[in-house]
């Protein structure tokens, strides 16, 4: 999972408000508001943000053009947290309400994916470039009011939002700066509106506008909204962005209080306890959805990590709402899943003043399908990279790693350099720190959770 947001330090303490149980009910609901609508105002904030330029950079561009990394995440890197080191990421925010977008995309060797997400965060559909046929592909996103028709040579996909997000990832092969490789496939990547390609191919060339005001974090504008302020956006957002049809229930439910497309939110209709409990259930989010989504999390080990229907969440709001404020634009299992551990085999927690072998048997690597990859990074406790002697972040198939005589492999874990096998070395602090193992286009024995992922002990 692209970029986890840590949270639970941006927002007010809990309040305890004693309430009736009328206002016990109210309280359920509006609960239950705030889950339903919160990816959907996540994703508005950061569409915001991230367009808040007049000209492309590595970190903004305009609606409908595109954003380039042009290096890979470090030490230094603070403005996500569990960074990936793997992938370059280009991204595009989408305005599909007057044209369709159309994406062209270098055919090329090497992992690079396009994933394509609605405004409400489920994934659309995820294209991958070593599937082309020629020597580009064309991907050609609709929104909601299209009503003319899209071009045979086109891959179609259908978003019911006119917000979208499309995340590509391009696998890096080592190279942490100015890679010319990712750079010449990153220069063939182009978008066009429908009608600019019909038209003689031109591609956006649009300026978006600045606003200083639109320089925030978006976890942090989201959860700082009063509830007038954040009903009101996200029933107006709701208009452009509408409901899928397996919302009906939910909506039904959720206009008792005036919440819905196009409604009015009054405050008046919220009792003032429910009005003072506001801000502790806001600052309890995280918490209150993870309670309702554990039976999603899937555990092999000593790791651990999101499964189904992550990303294709259909009503499960819970699940869905946790994964925006934690994840937001994360992978569906079929692209890659994330196994996280803190501990070791013992139930321990990992420590740099202890030394670790991480340990793969024989023909037990991780397994993927064709052009897939994995990695081992390792974080600190605010789930940044740690910066260390050699700047290495992770450990992955791409590496020229050392293998026992056996043919299995044994990943050292320390603080201090491993003189023995410096190849096999992966940095840690001093302190705490957890493991990330990423497996991209994992194999069907890795999704059943029949393969057996690795033992972190002690030496």
């Amino acid at each position: 999972m692209k970029r986890l947001l840590s949270v639970l330090a941006l927002v007010p303490v809990l309040f305890n408000v004693s309430c009736t149980k009328d206002d016990s009910n109210m309280a359920a609901l509006v609960e239950k508001a705030y889950v339903y609508t919160l990816p959907l105002m996540m994703m508005d904030a950061t569409d915001v943000k991230m367009t808040n330029t007049v000209e492309p950079t590595n970190m903004q561009a305009p609606s409908n053009r595109l954003i380039h990394a042009s290096n890979l995440a470090t030490h230094e890197s603070k403005d996500v947290v569990t960074p990936n080191v793997d992938t370059y990421y280009s991204q595009i925010y989408m305005d599909l309400s007057q044209d369709a977008l159309v994406v062209e995309l270098p055919a090329t060797e090497r992992y690079c994916m396009a994933q394509i997400l609605d405004a409400w965060t489920n994934c659309l559909s995820c294209v991958h470039a070593t599937d082309f046929q020629n020597d580009f592909g064309l991907i050609c996103i609709t929104g909601p009011s299209f009503a003319g028709d899209v071009p045979s040579e086109m891959i179609h996909v259908k978003c019911p939002t006119s917000l979208a997000w499309m995340i590509i990832r391009t696998l890096s092969n080592g190279i942490s700066e100015n890679d010319p490789q990712i750079a010449a496939i990153q220069s063939k990547m182009k978008t066009y509106t429908l009608t600019g390609y019909l038209d003689g191919q031109k591609t956006c060339d649009n300026k978006g506008t600045f606003n200083p005001e639109n320089n925030y974090v978006p976890v942090r504008k989201v959860l700082a909204m009063t509830p007038e302020e954040y009903f009101r956006k996200a029933n107006e957002l709701m208009v452009a962005n509408p409901p899928a049809e397996a919302d009906k229930e939910i909506l039904a439910e959720l206009k008792k209080i005036n919440v819905g497309p196009g409604l009015e939110f009054n405050i008046a209709v919220l009792p003032e306890n429910v009005r003072e409990g506001w801000t502790g259930m806001v600052s309890d989010i995280i918490n209150i959805c993870l309670k309702k989504s554990a039976s999603f999390i899937k555990f092999n080990g000593h790791w651990s990590y999101y499964s189904k229907p992550i990303a294709e969440f259909g009503t499960e709001y819970y699940y869905r709402s946790l994964i925006a404020v934690a994840g937001l634009g994360a992978n569906p299992v079929s692209q890659a899943i994330y196994p996280k551990t803190e501990v070791d085999v013992d139930s321990l927690r990992l420590n740099g003043q202890n030394c670790y072998v991480l340990h793969f048997d024989a023909g037990q690597l991780p397994e993927t399908e064709e052009h897939g990859f994995w990695s081992i990074t390792l974080y600190d406790e605010s789930n940044f990279l740690v910066e260390n002697p050699i700047g290495r972040y992770c450990v992955n198939d791409r590496d020229e790693l050392v293998f026992n005589e056996d043919g299995s492999l044994d990943i050292f874990i320390q603080h201090e350099p491993y003189e023995d096998c410096m190849a096999n070395w992966l940095p840690a602090p001093a302190e705490d720190f957890h493991l990330h193992l990423r497996v991209y286009k994992p194999t069907e024995r890795v999704l059943s959770n029949a393969w057996p992922m690795p033992q972190v002990k002690r030496r």
